[in-house]
C-alpha cells in the first residue's frame, strides 16, 4: 500500500481550505444574488444612473460603470481579505504583508476593470445602435477581446510574479531536449519569482509571438527535484501538443457569446423593473452581470470537465515522454504538500469546483499508465 499523500495537520489543514473553498464560492454567489435584487427590483440602478448622468453617451456611461464597480468591490472586499489574505497568512501560504497584498489586488482590479468596461461600453453601444444585428456586432466584440486578452497573455502572466534568467544550465538543457523531442519552438526558459510573496509552486508556457517562453515558479526549484520538474514541464507541454489552450479558448468564447445572448433576453424581459428601460439602458448592467454568472456557472461544468480529461491525457503524455513515474510520483506529492491541496476531495466538490482531477487520481492514473507500459 502506498503511503498517503498528505497527513497529520497537513491533510486536516488541505481538508478544512477546500471546504472554506465551498464556503468562498457561497458567499460569493449569495452577494451576487443579493446585490442582483438589490440593484434591479429595488430601484438602486436606476438611481445611479439618474445621479451619474443619465446614461447618455459615453462619459456617463463610463463614470456608471466605474462607480458600480467600485461599490461592487467594497461590498465583496471582506470576502476577497478573508479568504484571500487573513486564510492564507493564518496557512502560511503567503508571504506579502497586508500592504504588498492589497497592492496586487489593487493592479488586478484595475486590468479587470479596464477588460469590464470596454465589454460593457462596447455591449451597450452595440444594443442602442444596431437592435436587429446586434448579434454578429456582439460576436465581433467578443473575437476583439480574446484577441486582445491573448496579446497581452504574457503581461497577465506578469501582473503578480516577476521573472528573472533561470541560471541553471541543466534544467535548461533538459528543457531545450523535451521541446525537440516534442518538435515545439522554444523561446527562452525563465524563474518565476514565486517564493517572495506564496508558498505555492507552478509552471507555465506562455506564448510569445510564435515561439513559447517556459516559467518555473522558484518554488517548484525548491520543493521537486530536476525529474520531477522535467515531469511537470512535459505535462504542460502535453497540453501545448494537444492544443488544449485553443480549446479552452473556444469554448470561453462560446460561453461568453452565450451570457450575451441570455443577458440580452432577460434584459429585455426584465424591462420596466426598477426603472430600467431594455437593453440600451446602461442601469441594465446588473441584469447583464447576473446572466453572465448564471452562464458562466453552468458552462464551467462542462468546461471543468473538459479540462479534467486534458489533465489525464497532459499527464499520460509527460509519462510517455519521460517514462519515469516515480518522478511523476513524487512531484505531484510535493505540489499537493507545498499547495496544501486536498488529495482526494469529495466527488461533488470536484465537479463543481475543480479543473483539475484530484492529486489522488492522478497518481492512481499514473500507476496504471506504469504498470501496463514498464
Amino acid at each position: 500500500m502506498s503511503e498517503a499523500i498528505l497527513s497529520g495537520n497537513d491533510l486536516k489543514t488541505a481538508k478544512r481550505r477546500e471546504l472554506e473553498r465551498v464556503h468562498a464560492e457561497l458567499w460569493g454567489h449569495g452577494i451576487s444574488l443579493l446585490s442582483f435584487v438589490i440593484w434591479v427590483f429595488f430601484g438602486l440602478s436606476s438611481s445611479l444612473r439618474d445621479a451619474t448622468g443619465g446614461g447618455a453617451g459615453f462619459l456617463p456611461m463610463l463614470l456608471y460603470i466605474l462607480v458600480f464597480s467600485l461599490i461592487g468591490s467594497v461590498v465583496s472586499f471582506p470576502i476577497t481579505y478573508y479568504y484571500g489574505f487573513l486564510r492564507e497568512k493564518r496557512d502560511g501560504m503567503l508571504k506579502q504583508n497586508l500592504s504588498g497584498w492589497l497592492t496586487d489586488q489593487l493592479k488586478q482590479m484595475g486590468m479587470g476593470l479596464v477588460l469590464t468596461s470596454a465589454i460593457m461600453l462596447g455591449l451597450f453601444a452595440i444594443f442602442r445602435n444596431f437592435p436587429t444585428l446586434w448579434l454578429p456586432f456582439a460576436l465581433g466584440l467578443v473575437t476583439l477581446v480574446f484577441a486582445v486578452v491573448l496579446a497581452i497573455s504574457p503581461m497577465l502572466a506578469r501582473m503578480r510574479f516577476k521573472s528573472a534568467p533561470l541560471e541553471n544550465p541543466e534544467l535548461e538543457a533538459r528543457v531545450v531536449a523535451l521541446f525537440a523531442r516534442a518538435n515545439q519552438k522554444l523561446g527562452k526558459v525563465s524563474k518565476w519569482l514565486f517564493g517572495e510573496k506564496v508558498k505555492q509552486s507552478n509552471a507555465a508556457l506562455i506564448p510569445v509571438g510564435t515561439s513559447t517562453e517556459v516559467l518555473i515558479s522558484d518554488t517548484l526549484m525548491q520543493s521537486t527535484d530536476m525529474d520531477g520538474i522535467e515531469v511537470v514541464l512535459a505535462h504542460e507541454l502535453g497540453h501545448r501538443v494537444h492544443k488544449d489552450i485553443q480549446k479552452s479558448i473556444v469554448l470561453g468564447w462560446l460561453s461568453l457569446v452565450f451570457s450575451i445572448v441570455a443577458a440580452y433576453f432577460l434584459i429585455n424581459a426584465l424591462s420596466g423593473m426598477g426603472g430600467i428601460n431594455g437593453s440600451t439602458d446602461i442601469a441594465a448592467l446588473p441584469i447583464l452581470l447576473f446572466a453572465f454568472t448564471l452562464v458562466g456557472e453552468v458552462s464551467s461544468l462542462f468546461r471543468n470537465e473538459m479540462i479534467r480529461r486534458a489533465e489525464y491525457a497532459a499527464d499520460r503524455y509527460a509519462l510517455e515522454q519521460t517514462r519515469n513515474f516515480p518522478a511523476f510520483e513524487r512531484a505531484f506529492r510535493a505540489l499537493a504538500k507545498e499547495n496544501l491541496s486536498d488529495p482526494d476531495p469529495p466527488a461533488w466538490v470536484e465537479f463543481w469546483l475543480h479543473d483539475h482531477p484530484s492529486i489522488e487520481k492522478r497518481i492512481r492514473a499514473g500507476r496504471v499508465w506504469a504498470t501496463a507500459n514498464p
